[in-house]
């Protein structure tokens, strides 16, 4: 397998193109030139020579939303449910995985490459400036393949823990649904394993009911988390006590009755203790200031 993309500075577009292909190719080699007679001789070609994952023409390819397509995304669209699945997704799962991946990360790629400012995914874009970090300045003399693969090898990681990631918030589903269903307090959700809740309990808690969740950690310390007003906020639907904030050890004991509390944070939106019979205890606390 030969995979051919254009010479010169590179965007974040095709090198997250190369990433993809290289998930499922992993021994294909890498050309980079523009020459039509060094093209013709690759496997697959993104964003150049006109073919069917490059962007560079004015006859583009549009997504439903909209959006166009650029090689990123091209090649995501062809290629990407393979991506996922080779990476540990379930066939059931593939299809609707795939669609969240190129919304949460692809598409702000590809925007930035066709010229589309999108507000809404602003903190994406910073990946398409760390990538093209990777360019070597004007002034230097390092190798410009090498500066590619490093940049492939980069935007790789940011793929692998982006689908990986998204893989957990799938399979913790039925774990925050069971507690949601099994709730003593309307007002506390109570994990018994950490896993990813958020996305899941805002589809659920439709009435805004679940002020807190608890969970234990990988210490083996227990959590308990605010619930955000909207995904993506910093705002609480529920602050921890103001009393709390900043504390540790002996005075946040102090301040609870407890013998093992651990910290609460600052912004009042964690608190962290040793023990379950802790954090039920603050937790209630807490839901009656």
């Amino acid at each position: 397998m030969v995979i051919g993309t254009h010479h010169g500075k590179f965007h974040a577009d095709e090198v997250f193109a190369v990433a993809m292909l290289k998930q499922l190719y992993p021994d294909a080699r890498i050309v980079r030139s523009r020459e039509p007679e060094v093209l013709s001789q690759c496997d697959i070609i993104v964003d150049v020579g006109r073919g069917e994952y490059d962007h560079h023409t004015t006859d583009k390819v549009f997504r439903e939303n909209g959006l166009p397509y650029a090689s990123a995304g091209l090649v995501w669209r062809d290629f990407g449910t393979k991506v996922v699945r080779h990476l540990g997704c379930n066939e059931e799962n593939s299809d609707s995985l795939t669609d969240i991946i190129d919304e949460k990360l692809i598409q702000a790629i590809d925007a930035i490459d066709n010229g589309i400012d999108l507000e809404k995914d602003a903190r994406i874009k910073g990946v398409s400036e760390l990538v093209g970090g990777f360019n070597p300045p004007w002034n230097s003399d390092a190798d410009e393949n090498f500066a590619f693969q490093d940049a492939v090898s980069f935007a790789t990681q940011i793929l692998v823990n982006q689908i990986k990631s998204e893989i957990g918030r799938i399979e913790a589903t039925a774990v925050v649904k069971e507690a949601y269903e099994h709730r003593s307090d309307k007002a506390l959700l109570v994990l018994d394993t950490f896993c990813p809740w958020t996305d899941t309990l805002f589809e659920l808690d439709v009435n805004s009911e679940v002020l807190y969740v608890i969970f234990p950690d990988r210490s083996g310390e227990y959590r308990l988390q605010v619930v955000p007003k909207s995904l993506g906020s910093f705002e609480a639907r529920k602050p921890l006590p103001e009393s709390w904030a900043g504390t540790e050890g002996d005075e946040l004991n102090a301040l609870t009755g407890a013998d093992d509390a651990v910290f609460c944070h600052p912004a009042r939106f964690i608190a962290g203790a040793k023990s379950l019979t802790t954090i039920l205890h603050m937790a209630k606390l807490a839901l009656n200031e």
